[in-house]
């Protein structure tokens, strides 16, 4: 079915009215209804305002129902989002301006929305940058607002005051952004930015205790660097926010140079059975954490800038094999490989403090720990998803952040894979780590794979032959077959012979054919073939949920610690810091 606007207007006409009136089973119905089915569209911008209307209708769904934190409406609703943005068509040279304009509106509002679906998943550092997107295209007001409320969020759930602090100082700005632009929103949406509204009194309360001059400290701080290197490295780390260190997710300024976030401090009984090391036992992994999640963004940023062509001695042992899929053998994808390794086993690390911080399962399940594991039921049989007993009902807003980082990572259940929407065409970051550890897997240059993938056509053209030249005699031996049982009925022994003969011919061609097709699928899938861009746009968006999810995992544990009862006699314990 082809869908133009007019299509489209009846389609977010009804779910409007359904959404408005609070109709959730009419609401359902046109879902299901729309979502069950393919549609060609008449121009990209369609296909994406109405998987924007559909994340609305999931979304309103997962509101409205009241349903439990891991539903699949709010990852639906996340999808929607991310297929519209990549539907969105890119802005080309003499466009008229009506469509930029309609197309930078819309990509707005998708920004704007999936961070709110970012935040209600406790992801309250992955919504910014979509927060910041919208902003920037357009001042969106409703952004603007959403925002700010993020980081009163943010300011009221870390440990460090002086960072919750700057988080006030942000949310201040953006309150004075909002009330600029209040007359583009309507008149139910300014409340917040009115007296009497939850934004308004933080700027009434912020102004009365703070000169906005305070904080200029924050930008004027400069950083001694030891190194031109070193200044390069800090610059490259704040620029991609890859400082575990939330101010990074505010600014890029030198007083952000640092990986400041740690365990909170906790309560902790007195037993005298336990040795010093084992009373810092989770101190100790967290550190661990944060160092191996260290090392590999430096071997990112050391490898960023070596040459594809470039080679080095640590393989320079021996001849190495032409297998023309152009892949790169050389320090950089060595590196790059090392770095992957490193980042995707940090998510098993978190799953691990968490169990035992938590006593979320026994010991003696340790080794069926990971993050795909953390959140199942272990003792549940059957063939769906059940949530982890201790889990389902938590109201740890980072523990659910930590959840939709491993739907991002990996499919759960019967959801669809949420990675590959950052980019329909990339290869999901678990079938890449299964390649790289158990399979191969080849780095290729950007132009040598297109050569590889789009100049293949006589080999194609080949295993297409083959499968047309299978159908052909599996046809042909069906009809033998019934030709031969009418003959052997009949007594006819030649004709029955002859038959039967050229059965056993037959089937010894189809049987050469299926072994090529065979010999054509084991070889083709013996690899997976990764473009070196493509590749490091996959490894940076990884790096990014290994930051946001080391810091969940402190922010978890601080959320709980919060709320626990301070029962019987406890002693508080300084953590003891290394020297630098």
């Amino acid at each position: 079915m082809l869908i133009g606007q007019e299509e489209l207007d009846e389609f977010n006409k009804a779910a409007d009215e359904y959404i408005d009136s609070g109709d959730l089973i009419s609401l359902h119905e046109l879902v299901n209804r729309f979502s069950e089915h393919d549609y060609s569209f008449a121009h990209p911008f369609f296909e994406a305002s109405y998987l924007y209307s559909l994340g609305n209708c999931y979304s309103a769904l997962y509101r409205r129902e009241n349903v439990e934190w891991y539903s699949d409406d709010l990852m639906k609703s996340v999808i929607s989002y991310r297929k519209a943005l990549y539907a969105l068509p890119d802005i080309k040279f003499g466009d008229a301006k009506g469509l930029i304009d309609a197309i930078n509106e819309l990509k707005s509002m998708i920004e704007t929305n999936l961070a709110n679906c970012l935040s209600s998943q406790g992801r309250v550092l992955c919504c910014i940058p979509h927060y910041n997107k919208a902003i920037m295209l357009d001042n969106n007001p409703v952004a603007i607002i959403s925002k700010a409320r993020n980081e009163l969020f943010v300011a009221d759930s870390i440990f460090d005051f002086s960072h919750s602090e700057y988080h006030y100082f942000t949310a201040y700005e953006l309150i004075q952004k909002g009330i600029s632009n209040i007359d583009r929103l309507y008149p139910e949406q300014r409340y917040p930015l009115e007296p009497g509204g939850t934004l308004f009194n933080h700027k009434e309360i912020f102004e009365a205790n703070y000169k906005i001059n305070d904080f200029d400290y924050f930008k004027e701080f400069e950083e001694r660097f030891k190194s031109k290197k070193q200044k390069e490295y800090l610059e490259w780390c704040a620029e991609n926010t890859l400082f575990l260190n939330d101010l990074n997710d505010c600014c890029d300024y030198q007083i952000v140079y640092q990986d400041v976030f740690s365990l909170p401090p906790f309560i902790h009984g007195i037993n005298g059975a336990l040795t010093m090391h084992e009373e810092l036992s989770y101190h100790g992994n967290y550190d661990e954490i944060k160092d191996d999640y260290c090392y590999a963004r430096f071997l990112i940023f050391s490898s960023k800038d070596i040459s594809d062509e470039a080679c080095h001695m640590f393989n320079s042992t021996f001849q190495h094999v032409d297998d023309m899929s152009h892949s790169i053998n050389n320090m950089k994808v060595a590196q790059y490989k090392s770095a992957f390794r490193a980042i995707y086993s940090l998510f098993d690390k978190i799953a691990y403090l968490l169990s035992r911080f938590f006593d979320l399962n026994d010991i003696k399940h340790d080794r069926r720990l990971s993050i795909d594991n953390l959140f199942r039921n272990f003792n549940y049989k059957g063939d769906d998803w059940r949530p982890h007993d201790k889990l389902k009902d938590s109201d740890n807003h980072f523990m659910h952040a930590l959840f939709y980082i491993l739907k991002d990572l990996r499919k759960v259940g019967k959801s669809d894979v949420v990675s590959k929407w950052f980019d329909p065409n990339a290869v999901a970051f678990s079938e890449i780590r299964n390649a790289m550890e158990h399979r191969s897997l080849k780095i290729v240059d950007d132009f040598g794979y297109e050569l590889a993938m789009n100049y293949n056509g006589n080999a194609d053209a080949e295993f297409n032959a083959l499968k047309e030249k299978v159908i052909i005699l599996k046809s042909e031996i069906n009809q033998r077959e019934v030709i031969f049982k009418t003959i052997k009925n009949n007594n006819d022994k030649a004709d029955g012979q002859n038959i039967d003969d050229e059965l056993v011919k037959l089937n010894h061609e189809l049987d050469i054919l299926n072994k090529k097709i065979y010999e054509k699928q084991k070889l083709s899938s013996h690899s997976l073939l990764i473009p070196i861009s493509k590749f490091e746009s996959r490894l940076m968006q990884l790096i990014g949920l290994a930051r946001n999810s080391i810091m969940y995992l402190s922010l978890a544990i601080h959320f709980e610690e919060r709320r626990r009862p301070e029962e019987g006699f406890y002693m508080p314990r300084e953590v003891p810091l290394k020297k630098l």
